[in-house]
């Protein structure tokens, strides 16, 4: 049954680009799907910084109603840790070509709605993908109280072990952006493209700065912390260890290089990771291909901005095919 096409008019729409040394830069039209990329090269010698604001274009999106999925083509999949804790993932396999992961926020799991729908545009793309739950998480095994980002990195480092040995996207969301790029930086051999979702690097050490001096003691003493996930959100407890591991994972006291493209999606109205720590990250790291996508009037949680999300993720696929 044809369903007409559901016209959508992109709201003010920001992309905008930090960089060092610019060798290039391309922007295109792609007529498949009425999308704008962005391209810029960064070198990493020492050089002022420039910056590329393209602002207040009007983004007309053509998109069609999807077909409802028939069945998932999903599978439930368990990898050990080191531990003998079980992290456990729903996989799809095309047989073919890269292989998407998506990496959830904090406190997050792979029931979340990002999660579920680049689930489904994977099954009606016919690619492969595979989404997870952290250890202490969802279905995996595990303490959330244990959270560290060197636990998260090596649950991830698991799983990319146990699959077949073909490119990866990972697509991380807040936290997950930490930790993708730490995966990036620690598989370089596998890893050929980050789609980052307001990344919240040294989100950690922030949160432990703000807290007042009795409370970090008081942390610090008993070993715990009741972390309460916005004015009304669940509690949480999380141990100290989250703190003292965050230093080794800090990526702009370290700043990173990323041989392969790298897109970040922020939103201007994110009031839980500032926008500006995505700029940030932007000027620090080494990057052969880095931009940043400014969403205007987006939150943290992107919601409104799911069709600029799947055009990262679907254009992530195609350099990473084309590349070889």
């Amino acid at each position: 049954m044809f369903l007409p096409p559901l016209v959508v008019l992109g709201g003010p729409y920001g992309a905008a680009l930090f960089f060092f040394r610019p060798v290039g830069m391309l922007l295109r039209r792609d007529r498949a799907n009425a999308n704008i990329a962005t391209r810029s090269h960064f070198g990493c010698e020492r050089m002022f910084l420039s910056s590329f604001v393209v602002l207040g274009l009007l983004k007309p999106l053509f998109l069609c109603h999807p077909a409802p999925m028939q069945r998932s083509t999903e599978t439930l999949m368990e990898v050990p840790t080191p531990s003998r804790e079980m992290v456990r993932a729903y996989w799809q396999d095309s047989g073919a070509g890269p292989i998407g992961i998506f990496l959830p926020g904090f406190a997050s799991d792979l029931r979340g709605s990002k999660s579920q729908l680049l689930a489904e545009r994977a099954q009606q793309s016919q690619r492969s993908w595979l989404r997870f739950d952290y250890r202490g998480m969802g279905i995996s095994d595990g303490d959330f109280t244990a959270l560290t980002i060197s636990r998260y990195v090596e649950d991830i480092g698991a799983i990319i072990r146990a699959l077949p040995s073909r490119s990866l996207l990972l697509v991380g969301s807040s936290m997950g952006g930490w930790v993708a790029t730490r995966a990036a930086q620690l598989w370089p051999d596998r890893v050929r493209a980050l789609v980052l979702i307001a990344p919240a690097l040294n989100f950690i050490q922030d949160y432990y700065a703000a807290l007042s001096p009795s409370a970090q003691s008081e942390w610090q003493r008993s070993g715990t912390h009741a972390w309460q996930l916005g004015a009304h959100g669940p509690v949480f407890s999380l141990g100290f260890s989250a703190v003292e591991d965050a230093a080794r994972h800090d990526l702009l006291a370290a700043p990173p290089r990323l041989d392969i493209p790298v897109t970040i999606l922020h939103g201007s109205d994110d009031d839980a990771v500032p926008l500006q720590r995505s700029f940030d990250f932007a000027c620090h790291a080494c990057a052969s291909l880095l931009a940043i996508q400014t969403l205007q009037g987006v939150g943290h949680r992107l919601q409104g901005a799911e069709p600029q999300l799947l055009s990262a993720v679907d254009s992530s696929f195609l350099r990473i095919t084309h590349s070889g």
